[in-house]
Parts: structure tokens; sequence; C-alpha cells
């Protein structure tokens, strides 16, 4: 009969640089999960930064918007997100803004959606602004969200224009003798306890003038 001993030894050996393996990658698992917690940390207190800059200007955007659009802020544990319904008769239209970090926690993302339903217009449904968590840059993010802010109106005054302007106040210049939606005047002057309104400020001068209004 053979001896196994040398076998034993050898399987007592497996199984230690198995047991040693294991151990090793239990604690690079554990250091990594340290590391992304630290990495976490340190986003969170960017991710409250980068809310101070979006948020008044999405309040100032849904202030302007009124009756129009229904805000619903939603919070999950390391992303926020706001998330904008217009009521139009001619779209189904959302727009959200949320803010999250990659799956590296290296960067902040910051992200704008938009979903209009028929498709019949050509708009931007996703962009993206990422700036490092190390050194954000939250002047840039300011002109992103304002520029995206902006690009989403005008996207809405095309989808809805004629319905704007059908329900806009209609005045006169009363030197050119031409009507416009208030909203379009290039110009106004208080009068005698009346507001008039004109294409531009060369019929404003030319009525102050007839007027001896200084």
């Amino acid at each position: 009969m053979s001896d196994t001993s040398d076998l034993a030894a050898r399987i007592d050996q497996v199984m230690t640089s198995v047991k040693e393996k294991a151990k090793k990658q239990q604690q690079g698992m554990l250091q990594d999960h340290l590391q992304r917690q630290q990495a976490l940390k340190a986003y969170e207190k960017v991710q409250d930064t980068i809310i101070e800059v979006v948020k008044p200007r999405l309040e100032t955007f849904a202030k302007r918007a009124g009756e129009r659009v229904t805000v619903t802020p939603s919070v999950s544990q390391y992303r926020r997100t706001g998330r904008f319904e217009f009521r139009s008769p001619k779209a189904y239209i959302t727009l959200s803004f949320s803010v999250g970090p990659d799956r590296d926690v290296k960067e902040a993302v910051i992200e704008y959606d938009v979903k209009i339903v028929p498709v019949l217009w050509k708009f931007d449904s996703h962009l993206e602004f990422r700036t490092p968590i190390a050194s954000p840059d939250m002047t840039a993010l300011a002109k992103w969200v304002d520029d995206r802010i902006l690009g989403f109106v005008e996207l809405f005054v095309e989808i809805n224009e004629s319905e704007i302007v059908d329900k806009a106040e209609i005045v006169e210049d009363p030197v050119a003798k031409v009507k416009f939606p208030r909203f379009a005047a290039g110009a106004a002057l208080e009068h005698g306890g009346q507001t008039y309104y004109f294409i531009d400020d060369t019929t404003k001068a030319q009525f102050a003038k007839q007027k001896g209004v200084s």
C-alpha cells in the first residue's frame, strides 16, 4: 500500500492557499467598500452645493411657468430629481433635472431629460453635465442649467406658440397704430395713470414728445 502522507500535505497546502486567497479578496473588498463610502461622503457634500446652485434656478423656472406646470421632487439615497409636468393641449411634456454620482464616484453627473408625446418636434431628449467631485465647477454648472432651461422654454413656446399668442392681451402702439401681444412690446410708458405700449423706443419717444413727457 502506497504512502499517502505526501498527498495529504499537498491537499492541506492547496486548502491553505485557497483560504489565504479568499482572505485577501475579502480584505480587498472591505478596502474597496471603505474607499467607496469615503468617496460617497465627499460626493454628498458636493451634492449639497450643487443643489444650492440648481434649486433657485428651478424655482424661478417653476414660478414663471405658473399654473402650466406641476413640480414633483424625488429623493433616493444618492440621487435628487426635480420633475416638471406641463399642461399643454398640443403634447404631453415632462422635463426632469437630476443629480447623482457616476459609477466610480469620481464625478457628479447632472442630467437633463425631456419627454414629449407625440414626437413631432426636434429636441435634445437627454443631456449631461459632469464635474469632478474633487474640484466641482459650479460656475460652469450654473451656466449649463440656465442654458438648458432657456432651451426648453424656446421649445415649449415653439410647441404652444399659437395658443400663447391667442391668449395674450393685445395692445396697440398709439403712434404706429400697430396691434401686437403685450409681451412682445418693445417699450412701455406710464402717462396719465395709464400704461402705453410701443413697438420700439422710437415710437415711444415720438409719443413722449407729443404728450410733453420728459
